[in-house]
């Protein structure tokens, strides 16, 4: 469960997205078949490991968890830290008796490929990964590059690595749609982000901050200073589109190097109830999408081929590629990021609990940010309220993940249809 390392985020992690990367732990879980050994950086909850076995049908006792030392403060689990002696002993000895195990990392680092090589367990696309090889496929620049290779629907734009060249790219930009939004180039989640308008605008989606400029007045330097950190010197600029639709595609490559589509879904975001507040709040995740069948079929062989490209350059493992429909009807590609995506977990509890065809038949959703004091009380609630998942009419609620700082559990949603996944949302987020 190596999510929030420097690969994926840069080394300048703020609180905010260590904190994340904790939770991701907790919510990763459920990728737990039985048997496993699972290494995290943070403990996993007994509870919340029994609710996993309970509500997936497995021993839960049969999992066993590793926390290397020091990692509960830094909730990162680092090549440095997985390359230790203590935790390849103490991984070794549970294995070697063994055979037939796999590694199923979050981001294919160079310290899990050397990890694989230690454990005696090679798997493909180690090669790629010991040259740093996916950093390629997690960098919005090297996006931009590689997208254009093989023809994908970009918004314009262009890299840059000083704030001269930021300056000249806001300027020539602008004048496309009147907004333009700066990235910086290893940010996850668009916590990197900023867009820039000339007009009164409310928060935008995919971005930080949503900033009105007087142009005459932007001031290249400030906002350079700002957005790079030490370890990362390079913003993506393009112009800004409203979108009209925002989703997503994951793929995975598997060891013998096909391509699997996985999933698709719908990116929802809200705003805020405080009005000073700058940023749009990320919901969660609608499965699948609700795009019309051709503009699926034209986004999945743009995408498509892009998943190509990555695997001819070695890569393996899970992909996901971001996406909207302007309001104009475009369809433009943002970003991809070659590992677990929000979605991947999702579609591995429909899964099991519903078969690999649940997509023509249910409707997934994640919800954030509902209230309640912990895992246990959520659980409770659910059957006391009658809206837990139940296994016989494969309808419900699951807790997921508790976020005991915020007092949050984040939950998923099965139902038959929209309308009933959209009205459970509802009864979860106006519980008191």
């Amino acid at each position: 469960m190596n999510a929030g390392t420097p690969q994926m985020s840069g080394g300048d992690l703020t609180v905010a997205q260590l904190s994340l990367a904790a939770n991701s732990a907790c919510r990763s879980a459920w990728f737990a078949q039985e048997g496993d050994l699972i290494v995290s950086p943070v403990a996993i909850p007994t509870d919340l490991l029994s609710l996993i076995g309970t509500t997936l049908d497995f021993d839960a006792s049969s999992l066993l968890l590793l926390v290397p030392e020091g990692t509960r403060e830094a909730r990162v689990l680092n090549d440095c830290t997985l390359l230790s002696n203590t935790v390849v002993e103490r991984i070794n000895s549970h294995i070697h008796p063994k055979s037939s195990w796999r590694i199923h990392p979050c981001y294919s680092s160079e310290g899990v490929a050397r990890l694989a090589a230690l454990l005696g367990i090679p798997q493909s696309g180690d090669d790629f990964a010991l040259q740093r090889g996916p950093d390629l496929l997690n960098r919005k620049s090297h996006f931009r590059q590689l997208a254009t290779s093989v023809g994908l629907p970009l918004p314009n734009g262009c890299v840059t690595t000083n704030s001269s060249e930021l300056f000249r790219a806001v300027t020539s930009l602008r004048s496309e749609t009147g907004n333009v939004i700066v990235k910086l180039d290893n940010g996850a989640g668009g916590v990197g982000n900023v867009v820039l308008t000339s007009d009164e605008s409310g928060p935008l989606p995919g971005a930080r901050d949503t900033r009105q400029i007087p142009w005459p007045s932007f001031d290249p330097e400030a906002l350079w200073s700002e957005m790079t950190t030490a370890s990362c010197k390079t913003l993506v600029v393009e112009s800004y589109h409203v979108a009209r639709s925002l989703f997503y595609l994951e793929y995975e490559i598997d060891q013998d190097g096909s391509i699997v589509f996985i999933n698709s879904g719908n990116i929802r975001l809200r705003r805020s109830n405080d009005r000073f507040e700058r940023a749009l709040i990320w919901t969660g995740l609608e499965l699948p999408s609700d795009l019309m069948n051709g503009q699926w079929l034209t986004a999945q062989a743009h995408a498509y081929r892009f998943v190509q490209l990555a695997r001819t350059l070695g890569y393996r493992g899970m992909i996901n590629i971001d996406a909207i429909f302007a309001s104009d009807g475009r369809l433009l590609f943002n970003e991809a990021n070659g590992r677990w995506g929000g979605g991947s977990v999702l579609h591995s509890i429909a899964v099991r609990l519903l078969g690999y065809d649940y997509s023509g038949c249910y409707v997934i959703l994640s919800v954030r940010n509902v209230r309640s004091s912990s895992l246990q009380a959520a659980h409770d609630r659910f059957v006391e309220d009658g809206f837990l998942f139940d296994g016989t009419r494969k309808e419900g609620v699951i807790p997921l993940a508790a976020d005991q700082e915020a007092g949050t559990v984040e939950c998923l949603v099965i139902a038959r249809d929209r309308p009933a996944a959209r009205n459970l949302q509802h009864r979860l987020l106006t519980m008191v």
